[in-house]
C-alpha cells in the first residue's frame, strides 16, 4: 500500500531557465532553509546545467534525502511552448523517455490552450513528488514581495525575457495581486542594456557590471538624443525601435543591427582600448535606462497612490539605478533584496509555491536583511582541510582583531566565515577585504587578486549605524545586499580613495550586527586602528571563477592569487 502523503510539505524551488541555475529548500513554515547556485559546486562560472549538485547540497544540509521532497516548484512555465509540438512519434519511439513530452505537447495542441502544468512522480516505495511550474516573472515577484515584509506594495519586474513577457507592473496585497501591465517580448529593457554591452565589446547577459561602471566616465549628453529615440514609453508600457536590434533573431549572434552601427559608429572589438566615445555611449545608455524605469514607476504610482514598492528581475542588478529610485520616484519605501537576478528564481518559485499553489500561510515578517543561505562548515571541518593540505596556520585568540591588524598594515585578506551568500555579491562571509584608505589598494586588488579591468570599482562595507557619516543617502535607506550606489560625502571621498568611484559614488553595503556579527565586529576592530569603520569588500574569487563555497575552494583561491592572508573561520594563514 502506498504511504499517505506527509502532513507537512517539503518544498524545493529550482531555477533551470538557462541563467544562474540554483536550488532552494524551505523550512516547514515557509522560510529559506538553504539555497545555493549550481556554479558554486561545479566551479563553472554561470553554470547553466540542471542544478543536480545544488539539490543534493540542499537536501544534505537539511539532513533529508531527495525522496523526502513532496513538492518541487520550477521557475519557468513551459505551457506557452506546448502548443507547437516539435517532436514526432518515430523520434519518441527511439527514445521512449520522450513519450511523456510528446503526449503532453500533442494533447496541449489539440486542446488549443494551456496555462498550467502539474506532474507527479510516484516511486516504487510509494513516495510522491509533485512538480509544478511557476511563471518566471511571478517567481521574480514572489522573491521580492514575500521577502519584503510589506503588507501592500506596488511591483516592478524587469529583465531580459520570461516565457512571453519581459516584465510586469502592478500592485499587490496579502489578499491578492492586480497586474496592470505586462511588457511583451521582444520589447525588453534587459536586452536593450545587453545590446550595448555587446556593442562595447563585452559579453551580453554577463558583463553588464562593466558597462555600469564605465558609465561614470562618460558624458551622457553626447549620444543621449540618439539612444533615447530607441525606446518609447507610454504610460506603463515601453517599446524598442526594433530596426536597431537583432537579439530576437536566431540566425545572428549579434544583438544589434547595422542601423545601430550607422547611428553610433563601429562596435568596439573585445580587448581593444576603450575611448571617450565608448564612455559617452554607455553613459547615455545608463541614463536612458534610468529614465525609462523612473517614467514607468511614476505612471504606476499615478494609478495606485501606493508608497511602497518591491522590485525584481535582472535589470534591478543595476545598483546605480537602484540608488536613485527614492530621489526620482514618489515611492518612500523600497525592497529589492539580494538576488533580483535569476539566481533568486529558486527562492521565488519555492515561496510562490508555498503561498499560492499550496495556499499555506506565511507568518508576519520583517524585510529580509541577509541571504546567508549556504551551509556552515564546522571548525573541525575547516581544520581537517588545513591538515589535509599540510599548510601552516595559527589560531589567534581573536580572529577579527588579528585580521584587522593585517588589513591596517596593507595586507589583502580572504575572509571565509559562516554560511555562504546566495547570489552574485559577497557580503562578509565569502569576501576579499582590503584597507580602503590606501590609494593604491584598488589597483592592487584588481591587478594581483581579481585579475580584472582597472576601471571596475569596489564596494565599501560600513556598519549600518554609521553609514550616514560616509554616504549621502535618504533617511531610513539601507543597502544590506550592496544593491544600491550612493554619493560619498566629500570627506569620505578623500578618506576612502580605494572605494570611491570615478564619479564620487560608492556601492554601499550596510552591515548589521545581528545578522552579520563577525563582519560587523571586524569593521569596528579596523576602526580602532585606522579611524574609519569601513573596509573594501569584494567577492572571494578570481576573474572568471565562481565565489568560493567550501574550505577547499577558499584554499585553492588563496594559493592561486596574490592574497596575503586567509581568515578561514577561527584560523589564520599568512604567506611569507
Amino acid at each position: 500500500m502506498p504511504s499517505p502523503p506527509p502532513a507537512t510539505p517539503v518544498i524545493l524551488g529550482l531555477n533551470c531557465s538557462g541563467f544562474h541555475s540554483s536550488a532552494c529548500l524551505l523550512t516547514p513554515t515557509g522560510q529559506v532553509r538553504v539555497a545555493i547556485a549550481e556554479e558554486r559546486l561545479t566551479r563553472v562560472k554561470q553554470d547553466k546545467s540542471f542544478p543536480r549538485r545544488a539539490i543534493a547540497y540542499c537536501c544534505a544540509a537539511a539532513g533529508i534525502s531527495v525522496n523526502d521532497l513532496t513538492d518541487v516548484f520550477v521557475g519557468w512555465n513551459p505551457a506557452p511552448y506546448l502548443l507547437h509540438p516539435r517532436q514526432n512519434l518515430p523520434e519518441a519511439l527511439l527514445d521512449r523517455g520522450k513519450l511523456a513530452q510528446l503526449a503532453l505537447n500533442e494533447m496541449a495542441a489539440l486542446q488549443g490552450d494551456v496555462a498550467r502544468i502539474e506532474q507527479q512522480l510516484t516511486s516504487l516505495s510509494g513516495s510522491q513528488l509533485r512538480i509544478q511550474y511557476v511563471n518566471h516573472h511571478q517567481a521574480h515577484l514572489a522573491n521580492a514581495w514575500l521577502s519584503s515584509g510589506f503588507e501592500e506594495a506596488d511591483f516592478l519586474v524587469a529583465d531580459g525575457f520570461g516565457e512571453t513577457t519581459t516584465g510586469l507592473l502592478g500592485t499587490i496585497t496579502r489578499q491578492g495581486r492586480q497586474e496592470l501591465a505586462a511588457n511583451r517580448t521582444p520589447h525588453s529593457l534587459g536586452l536593450f542594456y545587453a545590446t550595448f554591452t555587446q556593442y562595447l565589446g563585452f559579453r551580453p547577459n554577463s558583463d553588464e557590471w562593466k558597462v555600469m561602471a564605465l558609465a561614470a566616465r562618460g558624458n551622457p549628453a553626447v549620444h543621449y538624443d540618439a539612444i533615447r529615440s530607441l525606446i518609447q514609453v507610454e504610460n506603463l508600457h515601453y517599446e524598442l525601435d526594433l530596426r536597431y536590434f537583432e537579439f530576437f533573431l536566431s540566425f545572428t549572434p549579434l544583438y544589434y543591427s547595422p542601423k545601430l552601427l550607422a547611428l553610433l559608429g563601429p562596435a568596439r572589438q573585445p580587448e581593444t582600448p576603450l575611448t571617450q566615445h565608448h564612455y559617452d555611449v554607455v553613459a547615455a545608455v545608463q541614463r536612458v535606462t534610468e529614465e525609462v524605469v523612473f517614467a514607468l514607476l511614476r505612471a504606476l504610482h499615478a494609478h495606485t497612490g501606493q508608497t511602497r514598492l518591491v522590485l525584481g528581475g535582472g535589470v534591478l542588478m543595476n545598483s546605480v539605478l537602484n540608488g536613485k529610485l527614492r530621489q526620482h520616484t514618489p515611492y518612500q519605501e523600497l525592497f529589492i533584496g539580494g538576488t533580483p537576478d535569476d539566481t533568486g528564481i529558486s527562492v521565488g518559485s519555492a515561496l510562490h509555491g508555498y503561498r499560492y499553489a499550496l495556499g499555506l500561510p506565511l507568518a508576519a515578517s520583517v524585510p529580509a536583511q541577509h541571504n546567508f543561505f549556504g551551509r556552515e562548515y564546522a571548525v573541525a571541518e575547516l581544520e581537517a582541510e588545513l591538515r589535509r593540505r599540510k599548510v601552516s596556520y595559527e589560531r589567534p585568540a581573536d580572529i577579527a582583531a588579528a585580521t584587522a591588524a593585517l588589513l591596517h598594515s596593507g595586507h589583502i585578506v580572504g575572509w571565509f566565515q559562516g554560511g555562504s551568500e546566495l547570489g552574485q555579491r559577497a557580503l562578509g562571509h565569502r569576501s576579499i577585504l582590503a584597507n580602503p584608505t590606501l590609494p593604491e589598494m584598488k589597483e592592487r586588488v584588481n591587478a594581483s587578486i581579481k585579475y580584472r579591468e582597472a576601471f571596475r570599482p569596489f564596494a565599501p562595507a560600513v556598519p549600518e549605524e554609521r553609514q550616514h557619516e560616509f554616504f549621502e543617502l535618504p533617511a531610513g535607506e539601507t543597502a544590506y545586499f550592496m544593491e544600491k550606489v550612493f554619493p560619498l560625502r566629500p570627506a569620505a571621498r578623500l578618506a576612502l580613495p580605494a572605494v570611491a568611484h570615478d564619479d564620487g559614488t560608492g556601492r554601499l553595503q550596510s552591515v548589521r550586527a545581528d545578522h552579520n556579527a563577525g563582519f560587523h565586529r571586524l569593521l569596528l576592530q579596523f576602526e580602532h586602528l585606522s579611524g574609519v569603520p569601513v573596509l573594501l569588500n569584494t567577492s572571494f574569487n578570481l576573474n572568471g571563477m565562481p565565489l568560493v563555497e567550501t574550505p577547499a575552494d577558499a584554499l585553492d583561491c588563496y594559493f592561486q592569487s596574490g592574497l596575503d592572508a586567509l581568515a578561514l573561520g577561527p584560523f589564520l594563514l599568512r604567506k611569507q
